[in-house]
């Protein structure tokens, strides 16, 4: 008898598969190739909504600041960001959510409208070229030519910006911070109800998460929403209303400002928030998880560029800012999102604020900051970055700390790639081709946003 026949002696059978279906749509959304189930899929998905959903509201109010009608701008974003957030999860099988950059609605209602006095017509044909842009540039594969260059030890750095930003997103909902021009200028009240719903809600999330409950996140959000509620009161202004006037926009861009010598300036900064915010995102959003393959790339990356492209074209058409891939995918994400299920999911429930506008007014935004907080930490502590590399360690805190002072994940990743080349450079190294165009691009881009805006 040998030593595995032994009784106690035998190997233990690997853990069984998670049961999630068979058939066609199994096979191709790679639900049982993940080691994904439709349950946990499904929560994802509606966890990514709640962390998200503030976006409904709060695009509008912003852009509302522009001349754009509100409601048109509601529109826009259910309608447009629900079904590209559908069209992600159905040609990429990827989840991500997709909807208005917070980056770019307010640089088109402070920046370009407010302060460099266009149109809002004006500013939503900028946005059409920008997409138009985006388009050509996925299409001819320059933005997988990015990334595939993107070193192991940027894509770390890329990680833990994306989850510093997360993180300071939930900070300022619940006015912990305030800021000012876009960049933070201090602390806030520590001590009223949306801080108290942040406490709570990550308090919850962490408990749960130690008990290994994968929708953590989402259960915490529901607890502090609960407890906002009760203390400071259900919200009663007025909401989005519905799909009345949600027409208002509709292809009202002015396309013949690309006449304007001095628009071109504004098209190209709107560009390279896109081109490389989207970079940083889907870098950062997959690092780690099984949504890269053995070669750390993302299967369906091609397609993935090409909606949220897509989705900036359409709009501009309907009367919002450019659409990219939401960093609150992360949310999804860590409750086991890792396949498109969860983003079609996301996108119905996007879809549907369409007819569900007034009740969006009564749901608490501040109940989302305890689950944004919390998945920042679990992404920042998830990182391993290996203790002997310097220039590894550097290239992060330039990372971190850039997008602490400007809030802006472009610029992040911009002081990432200057510090990762230039110390390649000093080192006597050759980096790249694509590392040294995309550090000379990125940097002349926020350049211009500091010069020209």
């Amino acid at each position: 008898m040998t030593a595995p026949d032994r009784p106690g002696l035998r190997p233990k059978p690997p853990p069984p598969e998670p049961r999630s279906g068979h058939g066609t749509l199994d096979r191709y959304f790679s639900l049982r190739a993940r080691r994904s189930t439709w349950r946990r899929e499904i929560v994802a998905g509606a966890s990514t909504f709640l962390a998200l959903s503030y976006i409904v509201v709060v695009n509008p109010a912003v852009l509302g600041q522009a001349g754009i009608p509100r409601a048109a701008a509601f529109f826009a974003t259910a309608a447009v960001g629900g079904l590209a957030t559908m069209a992600m999860g159905l040609w990429a099988r990827l989840p991500f959510a997709v909807a208005p950059g917070m980056e770019m609605n307010a640089m088109i209602a402070f920046s370009v409208v407010g302060a460099l006095a266009y149109t809002w017509p004006e500013a939503l044909g900028m946005v059409f070229w920008s997409g138009v842009a985006m388009l050509a540039v996925s299409l001819l594969r320059l933005r997988e030519a990015v990334i595939d260059a993107i070193p192991r030890r940027m894509r770390t750095a890329l990680a833990a910006a994306v989850g510093t930003f997360i993180g300071l997103v939930g900070l300022q909902i619940a006015h912990l911070v305030v800021t000012s021009d876009g960049r933070l200028s201090g602390l806030g009240d520590w001590t009223g109800s949306p801080a108290v719903a942040l406490y709570v809600g990550l308090a919850v999330a962490l408990g749960l998460d130690a008990l290994g409950a994968r929708a953590a996140a989402v259960l915490g959000g529901i607890a502090a929403a609960a407890l906002y509620c009760a203390f400071a009161g259900v919200t009663t202004g007025p909401g989005p209303d519905g799909l009345h006037g949600g027409g208002a926009a509709l292809l009202r861009f002015d396309l013949t400002v690309i006449a304007d010598p001095k628009a071109w300036s504004v098209i190209l900064v709107l560009f390279a928030l896109d081109f490389f915010g989207s970079i940083a995102k889907v870098v950062g959003l997959s690092a780690g998880t099984p949504l890269q393959d053995g070669t750390g790339q993302v299967p369906g990356m091609r397609q993935a560029l090409l909606v949220d492209a897509g989705a900036t074209v359409a709009g501009s058409a309907a009367g919002s800012t450019s659409f990219v891939a939401f960093v609150e995918s992360a949310v999804g994400i860590r409750a086991g999102a890792r396949t498109g299920i969860a983003a079609v999911v996301t996108g119905l429930l996007l879809f549907s604020c369409l007819f569900l506008g007034p009740l969006l007014a009564h749901v608490p935004v501040e109940a989302t900051t305890g689950a944004l907080v919390f998945v920042a930490v679990k992404m920042l502590t998830a990182l391993r970055p290996v203790r002997t590399d310097r220039l590894g360690l550097a290239v992060t805190a330039a990372a971190v700390v850039t997008t602490v002072a400007t809030l802006a994940i472009d610029q992040a990743m911009a002081a990432a790639f200057v510090v990762s080349t230039g110390a390649s450079v000093l080192r006597g190294r050759r980096p790249h081709p694509a590392l040294w165009v995309t550090t000379l691009v990125l940097t002349a881009s926020v350049l211009l946003q500091y010069l020209s805006l």
